[in-house]
């Protein structure tokens, strides 16, 4: 059976410029006897280039009625038109950023005023709560990048100075500050295929993870739920466990403001169904430490720490996603697996340029407690570059 994409295959321009000519010559017209440059063939060419494009615009339109088939824009309308889903534009890079006075002025700062910087990247980030920070004294502070997406994206203590100036004090952060990018078309097709759950009366799981993933603050700004489980006791009751990239949600349920009030409010009022009881809880981030050392060829071009920077970002991206609770091969226990681990080195580095690597931490594959999300912990590494 032909597929669609054979169906709406579009014209290049050589095969339009031959069905023209074919088409002329049915009618009798000699079109070898044309000169090159000749006008008609000028005017032929011209059409050829317009009709091939019109062609590729032909077969998105059709590809654009299937969920499966649309891409990029196209995918968009059709989420929105036929899911009234709209794509997630991304997220800025949140998190906790510690501030240490090491002299004796006090310092009295609005929202926005502090920018922090991670110079591993040259990203920064503002302070989103005020605070005073006293002499001597030490103050942990909500902060956001200043841009969207996760290029942001900072490892545990690699928010590591001020732009700001604030004599005698110190920045760090324990935690990853993690953002996400635009929505890729698969993850937007995904959505769009759990939303369908939502209309049963029975409330499917995929309903639970679909408004989890969708939920907005009362602000109108995405709750930024990435990971969620939905179990169900068999009584009558179910328990939806949610994380960002960070490995938790903060926020209190009841309180819309926040991220997590805002999922829970969404899941009781949209899904729900009759006789069920759901309780929402933000996920506990366990932190997973990686220590590995690597061989490398020198023709990456890059240097050693800028080899080890690039391996940390990724690891930090990865253990962002993980589920919660780990990734399960069978039903019981969820892990991060070291084959995993040393597959996302080896694509920082780039296998081509990848001699030897050695992961000593985790020794095994590392169990992921239930309720838990992964998240970057202490990353050791050791690069050698190889000539």
């Amino acid at each position: 059976m032909a597929t669609l994409e054979e169906l709406t295959a579009p014209l290049s321009v050589a095969e339009v410029k031959a069905a023209i000519y074919a088409a002329i010559e049915a009618l009798g017209v000699k079109t070898t006897s044309w000169k090159p440059g000749a006008i008609a063939r000028t005017i032929i060419a011209g059409n050829a280039i317009v009709l091939s494009a019109f062609s590729m615009l032909q077969q998105e339109l059709a590809k654009s009625g299937f969920i499966e088939l649309a891409s990029g824009d196209w995918l968009v309308v059709v989420a929105k038109e036929v899911y009234d889903v709209d794509k997630n534009n991304g997220t800025f890079a949140s998190g906790l950023v510690t501030l240490t006075n090491t002299a004796g002025g006090v310092f009295s700062v609005g929202i926005g005023d502090v920018i922090a910087l991670n110079t591993t990247t040259g990203k920064t980030y503002r302070n989103t709560e005020a605070f005073t920070l006293a002499a001597s004294g030490e103050e942990t502070v909500a902060f956001q990048a200043v841009e969207l997406g996760a290029d942001s994206t900072a490892s545990p203590g690699d928010v590591d100075d001020l732009e700001t100036v604030l004599l005698g004090v110190t920045v760090s952060n324990a935690a990853a500050l993690v953002g996400q990018d635009a929505e890729t078309d698969a993850q937007l097709r995904e959505r769009c295929l759990a939303k369908t759950a939502t209309l049963s009366p029975n409330g499917p799981g995929d309903a639970y993870r679909y408004v989890a993933f969708s939920a907005m603050t009362s602000d109108g700004q995405p709750a930024g739920v990435t990971r969620a489980t939905v179990t169900p006791d068999g009584m009558g009751n179910v328990a939806v466990v949610v994380a960002d990239g960070a490995g938790s949600l903060t926020g209190t349920v009841g309180d819309l403001a926040t991220a997590l009030g805002a999922v829970d409010e969404a899941i009781q009022t949209q899904v729900v169904p009759l006789a069920v009881t759901a309780t929402v809880a933000a996920a506990t981030a366990q932190a997973v430490a990686v220590t590995y050392e690597v061989w490398v060829k020198s023709t990456s071009g890059l240097t050693e720490t800028q080899l080890g920077d690039a391996i940390d970002l990724a690891l930090t991206n990865y253990f962002a996603d993980v589920p919660i609770g780990g990734v399960r091969k069978v039903a019981g226990s969820g892990y991060v697996f070291t084959d995993a681990i040393v597959s996302v080195i080896g694509a920082a580095v780039g296998q081509a340029n990848l001699i030897d690597l050695d992961l000593a931490l985790p020794p095994a594959d590392l169990v992921i407690t239930a309720d838990f999300a992964p998240v970057a912990g202490t990353f050791t590494r050791t690069v050698n570059i190889v000539s």
